[in-house]
């Protein structure tokens, strides 16, 4: 594996070589300063594999929502499942609501990727960070970590008004207004309204509406305030809401069941309407998405003579509601509302210094998250198949609560052993108390009310409690090669946390642990004309986790070992004034360890050994390749002309790498052609998503009492065009 590709990562470099000695290399690339460890540093004297995309990079690619981001970063990719979104990097995501890769807005620890709407609206910049970060982070970021920053508030006044329309009837505004309020005051308000009266999933139940249309409200104010030389503060207060039908699970392959009592025949006898064409379902009964999630943060900083103290302070209220018939047939069998709430408190405190030798970071880690979450699958018809009984039923896994609380402490220091060599190391200890109270019953629905079949977890609420603690540990060796290039190796781990499934009455999923190893090269060539990044990482898990169906219940189960194996290479460069190209390509080799698991498509074949077979979410080759040409005109005024395509190889998303669980290849390209006036009051944006139309399912769930293999597409081709006013200077 690593000679393959060290051998492809030499034909790569050679490549670069021959375009870069371009007489055209020239103008300096704007280098980017990141806090995704904590502290001030650009991209380039990092010593880890992060990338960053600046507000003016985001506009220029048009990336205006959390999914784009695949588009321009190496490894991220964006998925989604029925009620919830999924970032993965390097093959490692969330499910069920448990994430893998942590999400951050100003430093505030999202509750999920789902949750993360907000952080979209008005930004300053977005870093990723790739690999485990068990250290600075802690718990769930065993992927890594996606940081968004919000745009700050100005020193003049300026402000924004964006209105735009696009395919499927979607109208979108926003809205920005920052300044000064006063000589140490500053504000920033930004609000965005997207409203969409066509859906693009087409329902083919007659009198039933189409999917994936309604509408989307997000608001954050920030305010800062200077109060002396050595203290400031940031107040950040924000609200999001999704309505309308925001959700589709379509059938992507038919499956027929050869053993009686485990799955539903789709021949003739009942005469049900499935269908497997793209961008097409049936959906016979509700629609329904509700979301609303709030957001208060406090920031305080305190800068003395030697180190400084951070504080961040967070609540959020997290409200996530869907309804829908989810089985994909024209009967409307699967009756499914899934109410889920939790509300997070958040206290971290890091106290920081710096000497001419050694850089160091001390800090402290709380949160008390309280989660609720009810879900009910509803047969609102009598079955008849073998698999359920010739009644209406109604299945409902309460989860009644969840309190979780979290404690830790971190330490991390650099030192610099001299001018060119510097080690590192940090250390963590995460202790983590869950409390979890659940049940699971079976109803038979008559007219005259719900009889109690089954009480699976016994009488009254289960109650069960999980006390976890870890320590993890990293340490690198950074070595400057010139004064413009730069070598470094790390070793890291990570910890994902354990938990119970509601939908189950086993004792629970066991914490994950990753131990990783990577080396690392950046150089900035060409009188700071290209940055060129390189990475080469190697991830052992044990007890990885992994998301099944059996039957209607989600599950989170533990897989025992894993493995990842993989390349990353990243370039940005400005040929000339006009002329910024990027570029990022990852070579990945996964596999499981010894793991015996009972497909549920295919019960009748027992326990299966997958040890071998390729991870879920994770292709063999994924690259994203840009470009931006910027055209001055006659009048002042200027047009940029952007081209993006990311491509990914073949992605399984169920552990039996059955072809028919996988997305073969494809390829998403996105163009934007920006103007702005020479006086850059106005501007205007014609932009077209996935011009290709390209059809690629984005998440698939299965269990043997469906149809089929259920799946959500990505989005189609959308084209749409956007005019903004300036008002002010930045």
């Amino acid at each position: 594996m690593i000679k393959n590709i060290l051998r492809t990562l030499l034909i790569i470099t050679a490549g670069l070589g021959v375009f870069l000695s371009s007489p055209l290399m020239s103008t300096e690339m704007e280098e980017i300063v990141v806090t995704g460890l904590k502290r001030e540093a650009s991209v380039m004297t990092t010593p880890s594999a992060i990338s960053a995309l600046s507000a003016e990079q985001l506009a220029a690619k048009g990336i205006d929502d959390i999914s784009q981001l695949q588009y321009a970063v190496p490894s991220l990719h964006f998925g989604s499942d029925l009620g919830g979104k999924n970032v993965t990097i390097r093959g490692i995501g969330e499910f069920n609501f448990a994430p893998g890769v942590m999400v951050t807005l100003d430093g505030l620890v999202q509750p999920n990727a789902t949750s993360a709407g907000l952080t979209q609206l008005d930004l300053g910049r977005v870093e990723v960070l790739r690999g485990p970060q068990g250290t600075l982070y802690g718990r769930n970021a065993s992927g890594g970590a996606v940081n968004f920053v919000a745009a700050k508030p100005t020193d003049q006044f300026f402000g924004k008004v964006q209105v735009g329309y696009a395919d499927f009837d979607q109208i979108n505004g926003e809205f920005v207004l920052s300044g000064p309020v006063s000589e140490n005051v500053g504000l920033r308000l930004a609000a965005s309204h997207l409203d969409a009266g066509e859906g693009w999933i087409e329902n083919l139940s007659p009198g039933y509406d189409d999917l994936m249309k309604g509408e989307k409200t997000n608001v954050r104010l920030l305010v800062t305030a200077d109060f002396s030389e050595s203290f400031s503060a940031e107040l950040l207060l924000g609200r999001s809401e999704v309505k309308g039908s925001w959700e589709h699970q379509a059938i992507i392959h038919e499956h027929v069941s050869v053993g009686a009592g485990t799955g539903l025949p789709i021949d003739a006898p009942w005469g049900w309407g499935i269908t497997e064409e793209p961008l097409k379902t049936y959906n016979r009964g509700p629609s329904i998405t509700d979301r609303e999630y709030e957001s208060i943060a406090l920031t305080m900083k305190w800068d003395f003579d030697s180190f400084s103290v951070k504080s961040i302070t967070g609540h959020q209220d997290w409200y996530n509601f869907f309804h829908i018939a989810a089985d994909g047939t024209n009967i409307g069998m699967f009756d499914r509302p899934d109410y889920y709430e939790n509300k997070t408190l958040t206290q971290e405190i890091n106290i920081s210094g710096k000497t001419n030798k050694l850089d160091w970071i001390f800090g402290a880690y709380y949160m008390d998250d309280e989660a609720t979450r009810d879900f009910t699958v509803q047969f609102p018809v009598a079955a008849g198949p073998p698999a359920f009984p010739p009644f209406p039923m109604r299945i409902h896994q309460p989860m009644h609560f969840e309190d979780t609380e979290a404690k830790a402490i971190f330490l991390d220091m650099t030192y610099a052993l001299s001018e060119r060599v510097r080690v590192g190391a940090g250390v963590r200890k995460t202790e983590e108390d869950k409390v979890m109270g659940h049940d699971f019953f079976i109803y038979a629905r008559f007219p005259t009310g719900d009889m109690l079949l089954v009480d699976r977890c016994g009488p009254g609420i289960t109650v069960r409690e999980i006390d976890e603690s870890d320590t993890t540990i990293r340490a690198s060796v950074e070595y400057d090669i010139s004064d413009s290039s730069m070598m470094y190796a790390s070793y890291s781990e990570g910890f994902k946390v354990g938990g119970i499934n509601s939908s189950d009455c086993d004792p629970g999923w066991k914490p994950e642990t990753v131990d990783a190893f990577e080396i690392g090269y950046k150089a900035s060539i060409l009188n700071g004309a290209t940055s060129l990044r390189a990475a080469i990482f190697d991830y052992d898990y044990s007890d990885f986790q992994v998301a099944q169906v059996i039957g209607i219940q989600g599950i989170i189960a533990n897989a025992g070992d894993a493995k990842i194996q993989g390349i990353e290479l990243e370039l940005d460069s400005s040929i000339s004034e006009n002329f910024y190209v990027n570029a990022g390509i990852t070579l990945m080799e996964t596999e499981y360890g010894d793991f015996l698991n009972t497909d549920s498509l295919f019960v009748e074949l027992g326990a299966q050994q997958l040890s071998g077979n390729k991870l879920n979410n994770a292709p063999e080759t994924s690259f994203n390749v840009g470009a931006t040409y910027k055209a001055m005109l006659e009048n002042g005024g200027s047009l940029s002309f952007n081209i993006s395509t990311s491509y990914r190889s073949r992605v399984y998303f169920r552990e039996f790498n059955s072809e028919k669980d996988s997305q073969p290849s494809y390829a998403v390209t996105n163009v934007n052609i920006n103007w702005r006036s020479a006086d850059e009051g106005y501007s205007a944006r014609l932009y077209a998503n996935n011009v290709t139309d390209e059809e690629y399912v984005v998440g698939m769930v299965t269990g043997n009492t469906q149809y089929g293999r259920m799946g959500m597409w990505g989005m189609p081709r959308q084209v749409g065009v956007e005019f903004t006013k300036f008002f002010g200077s930045k």
